[in-house]
């Protein structure tokens, strides 16, 4: 009846619509150094993730001792996951601008402070 369609995802950098089933390998053939910094960027979240449900362990069991803790893991939660955020939108206008400056389109031209 109607084809199987999957969603389609813009491409952060280049604006190329891809499936989104091959945006991973998009990434990784057509923007190798935003891949690699993306699987960084990643490995980074996990660590700052996993420290905080262990932070969030050690405040469960010791609620009574310290009650100081319950200002304390929300800060630590919230403040490193702008951070990251911050830094990924920054990265990402870095890329696509370095994108942008290497493949003009035909009807652009490059001017004297490029």
């Amino acid at each position: 009846m109607f084809p199987l369609r999957l969603p389609r995802h813009k491409c952060r950098i280049c604006g190329v619509e891809v499936e989104y089933s091959q945006v991973k390998v998009h990434y990784q053939t057509t923007h190798p150094e935003y891949g690699k910094w993306g699987r960084q960027l990643h490995m980074l979240m996990w660590l700052v993730l996993g420290s905080g449900v262990a932070l969030v362990i050690v405040d469960l069991l010791y609620r009574s001792l310290n009650q100081i803790l319950q200002y304390i893991i929300p800060a630590y939660l919230l403040g490193p996951c702008f951070l990251l955020i911050g830094l990924h939108v920054r990265k990402l206008i870095a890329f696509r601008d370095a994108w942008e400056k290497t493949h003009l389109l035909p009807n652009e031209k490059r001017t004297e402070e490029s």
